[in-house]
């Protein structure tokens, strides 16, 4: 097997084959043309605190750690607190071959709804990695940031890319991609540039003028009703206070541990043979985290009329109000190379957010 990230076929041939596997077999709409979504299983625990598991395991600092055990069940709803730190059982396993390896994030949706989603294997010393031939369980740490919600067995929070190798492209292939067929440009349709000679990647940056009815983005409203992961007919302005376009060009002030829907100014095309990745946070852009959800699979913005789609930025800030202006670098991605051509890519099976502008969780319709 070539090495590069692990795309749709690959995925379900491992599952074929053991090397993931549930009491409950793969549902089609978990594979992604390069990452898999992860399933809820039987059971949650309600923690004092966040932790990464080391040597000892997972089992005993549950066992020091725990408030309550929570049974998860197919349908009925159980509702994880804002504020409250939960640790969940996911449905799948895994029995990798030696040379594979993970990385985790939440999921799209996970992260427009301020939901922070995090990977924790058996005895890992990380959060959002899976080692070389990991055999075990794994469960994610779910903390609901700005809204209470109401979770089943089954649902899925969090996703896994696997791969083989170190698939990052480096300065010099983006360019020359960048150069025959972006995958990243700004709206008057000019390549976005690598931005350091030293760094693979290009940086992104927030709109504060594209607009729909004036609206540039969204601050999420508090002591709302729980959200329940499966509605998809909820009133957006129940939940959000919409933010209006930057008339003055004076920017935007986000007020602290205030949580924040965006787009970026530039857009997406990317190609089969690649995937991306959204850098984690860099503290020297700001007292502020840019993002949660951060895999883009292959075929994202990619559609007859060639126009792209924006991503969208989960923002919130820490401890002191941060000035916001339109055309402001915040994050970066990073172009990965897949094994091969997925054999079915983003948007083919009805993605909520291809060729997405700015766009709230899929639960708000």
């Amino acid at each position: 097997m070539a090495n590069g990230i692990l795309v749709s076929q690959d995925l379900r041939d491992l599952a074929a084959q053991g090397a993931i596997r549930a009491l409950y077999p793969l549902r089609a709409d978990q594979v992604q043309p390069s990452s898999i979504d992860l399933r809820l299983g039987a059971r949650a625990w309600q923690l004092q605190c966040s932790f990464l598991p080391g040597a000892g395991g997972i089992a005993p600092k549950i066992g020091r750690l725990a408030i309550d055990e929570v049974k998860l069940h197919a349908e009925n709803p159980v509702v994880f607190r804002e504020g409250g730190v939960y640790l969940a059982e996911v449905e799948e396993v895994l029995e990798l071959p030696p040379e594979v390896w993970g990385r985790a994030n939440p999921k799209s949706s996970s992260g427009r709804l301020d939901v922070f989603v995090r990977l924790l294997t058996e005895e890992g010393h990380s959060f959002d990695t899976v080692p070389p031939g990991y055999h075990g369980k794994l469960y994610l740490e779910i903390t609901p940031q700005s809204f209470h919600v109401a979770v089943r067995r089954g649902d899925t929070l969090g996703q896994l890319r696997l791969a083989r190798g170190r698939p990052r492209l480096g300065v010099e292939e983006i360019e020359r991609l960048q150069a025959a067929s972006p995958a990243v440009y700004w709206s008057d349709g000019r390549p976005a540039p690598v931005a350091d000679p030293d760094t693979p990647g290009i940086e992104m940056s927030v709109d504060l003028h594209e607009n729909v009815n004036g609206i540039v983005g969204y601050a999420a409203q508090r002591y709302r009703p729980p959200i329940d992961l499966r509605r998809r007919d909820l009133d957006r302005f129940r939940y959000w206070t919409p933010v209006h376009a930057d008339q003055s060009g004076e920017g935007f002030v986000l007020e602290p541990e205030q949580f924040y829907i965006f787009a970026t100014r530039e857009r997406l095309r990317i190609p089969p043979e690649l995937c991306a990745e959204l850098v984690p946070f860099d503290a020297t852009k700001g007292e502020l985290r840019t993002h949660y959800a951060g895999f883009i699979d292959s075929g994202f913005g990619v559609d007859p009329s060639g126009k792209g789609a924006r991503l969208v930025l989960e923002i919130r800030t820490h401890d002191v109000p941060f000035l916001l202006e339109h055309g402001q670098p915040l994050f970066r991605i990073e172009l990965l190379r897949n094994r091969a051509l997925p054999d079915v890519l983003y948007g083919a099976t009805g993605s909520n957010y291809q060729m997405q502008g700015l766009k709230l969780a899929k639960q708000f319709g």
